[in-house]
């Protein structure tokens, strides 16, 4: 079989997904499982995959698609109980002594506390947060879902303390000396193009919010957009260039977080005239209760912190684990941290909110009633969607199509590599698998195109980050936690033009270094 013909059946997979969910508006739950279905077919009579190697690999996808939900249950969980004791009502009120503009809430919920979750935590986690706290604040399901899904991009290559690099990279046995200049080089080419995205996120909400005068309220935020991106890009490239890939959306996540809700609250460079999805009164609220309200989002961020910088507690984390080697007696195996997974962090401080609200019997039965049935319909997208994954890799369709592309693209191969990167992520739902994925292949057509190694990987990093915006179970993740169904078409469709236009500026920047 020739090489166009292998190409073309290894994108139809990318393809009848684009065609089933984008154009023909499908939801997830039926476009997933008809695609893997086609796709196996592919894996098995013309990859010759033997059909318990395919078996294997669907339910290392089955066993991946359940550690995710935990962590999306444990959010939906967690916000379920804050909920039903009317925390956030309470968290509104203390959100709103911040400032009550949507554009600034965009800012600070979807952009810099999303980042220091993700730092922190990864795994899809800060859209799981991010999302309903703007959608508490009035913010529309769908706006919420696609703002926290494009802010969730610049601190993805550190994220979950730079397990993209250290993991990613570090796991294909790149030395050290090359992962700390790649952590430079990512840090640097986000800290430029990152600026596009708190812009966009007031363009947004003022596109969805306004009908007059839409430039004047975009020019009005520019300085508080601006001040805030530099809050956090700051400090973010400070910590990649001098400490390394573990911290900077972290400490970036944590002091942009802080410095720019001071200056909202204290309105500095914040509009005089608001725009709100939703007028509330600035109801006094007491210390104690501010404090009781945010306390379950600190312990999340404190346990999760401990667990990933305290190196020793890291080890003894990270070394307790439940494995499946060789899945039906296949060279697949699966393995599962029940103790450093963000799930558990997400358990334990919903076990504090019991209490510390007290919770009865009756509520908590009534909580996981709720949530278990917020999970369902996700549940099976998420399965099929993991389980195509798994088939892309042990057929290795993305390698051939990554092959095709930079035969094709020549010396342009600078501006693709950050595609490539976008596109594992686009189909794994992850910056570090994404890596896994086509590292070793950016690496080598580097090597034969003469392109400098730390550059072009970088720019792998830099892609597998902004294809979070549009990973399907990425998406369907965050339209669960806020209630939403078989929308995974509308929000591609939103984001799929920022990940084109980063993914460029990202290229352009890589280009400019490398030469």
């Amino acid at each position: 079989m020739n090489d166009l013909i292998l190409t073309l059946l290894a994108l139809l997979p990318f393809i009848l997904l684009l065609f089933f969910i984008v154009i023909k508006r499908w939801s997830a739950v039926k476009a997933m499982p008809l695609t893997w279905m086609i796709t196996l077919l592919i894996v098995l009579f013309v990859f010759n995959i033997p059909f318990i190697f395919a078996a294997a690999s669907f339910i290392k996808g089955v066993f991946i698609a359940l550690e995710i939900m935990l962590i999306i249950f444990g959010a939906i969980l967690f916000l379920q109980i804050l909920k039903e004791k009317g925390q956030i009502k309470n968290l509104q009120s203390t959100l709103s002594y911040i400032s009550d503009d949507s554009r600034v809430q965009a800012i600070i919920i979807a952009f810099l506390f999303g980042a220091l979750i993700e730092g922190i935590a990864g795994f899809g986690t800060p859209a799981a947060l991010a999302a309903p706290l703007l959608v508490s604040l009035g913010f529309p399901a769908l706006l919420a879902v696609i703002l926290a899904l494009i802010a969730n991009s610049t601190p993805v290559s550190f994220g979950a303390a730079g397990t993209p690099i250290l993991l990613g990279l570090g796991g294909l046995g790149f030395d050290k000396p090359l992962l700390l200049e790649i952590t430079k080089n990512t840090a640097l080419i986000h800290g430029i193009a990152s600026f596009i995205i708190p812009l966009i996120l007031v363009f947004l909400v003022i596109n969805y919010k306004e009908k007059n005068k839409k430039l004047k309220k975009f020019l009005e935020i520019l300085p508080f957009a601006i001040f805030s991106w530099i809050t956090f890009i700051i400090p973010y490239l400070l910590i990649a260039f001098y400490i390394g890939p573990e911290l900077p959306s972290i400490i970036g996540g944590f002091i942009g977080l802080t410095l720019s809700s001071l200056a909202a609250h204290y309105n500095f460079l914040v509009p005089k005239n608001t725009i709100s999805f939703k007028k509330a009164k600035k109801q006094k609220i007491s210390l104690i209760k501010g404090i009781k309200s945010i306390s379950p989002y600190l312990i999340i961020i404190i346990l999760l912190s401990l667990s990933r910088i305290i190196i020793p507690l890291k080890n003894i984390l990270s070394n307790i684990s439940l494995e499946w080697i060789n899945i039906l007696n296949q060279s697949i195996s699966y393995s599962f941290l029940p103790l450093f997974t963000p799930s558990f962090y997400f358990f334990i401080s919903a076990v504090f909110c019991i209490f510390i609200f007290k919770a009865n019997k009756k509520e908590i039965k009534n909580f996981l009633k709720l949530s278990f049935k917020k999970v369902k319909t996700p549940a099976i997208a998420l399965i099929f969607a993991l389980a195509l994954v798994q088939l892309l890799i042990i057929s290795d369709m993305p390698l051939i199509i990554a092959q095709s592309l930079s035969s094709l693209s020549k010396s342009l191969f600078i501006f693709l590599s950050p595609y490539i990167g976008a596109f594992g992520s686009f189909i794994a739902g992850s910056n570090t698998v994404s890596n896994l994925l086509f590292a070793t292949f950016q690496a080598e057509t580097a090597k034969a195109l003469g392109l400098p190694l730390a550059v072009i990987l970088s720019l792998q990093v830099v892609g597998g980050a902004i294809g979070n915006m549009i990973a399907i179970h990425n998406v369907l993740a965050a339209e669960a936690t806020v209630g939403l169904k078989g929308q995974e078409g509308n929000i591609i469709r939103k984001t799929i033009w920022i990940t084109v236009i980063y993914s460029l500026i990202a290229g352009v920047i890589g280009f400019f270094i490398a030469t």
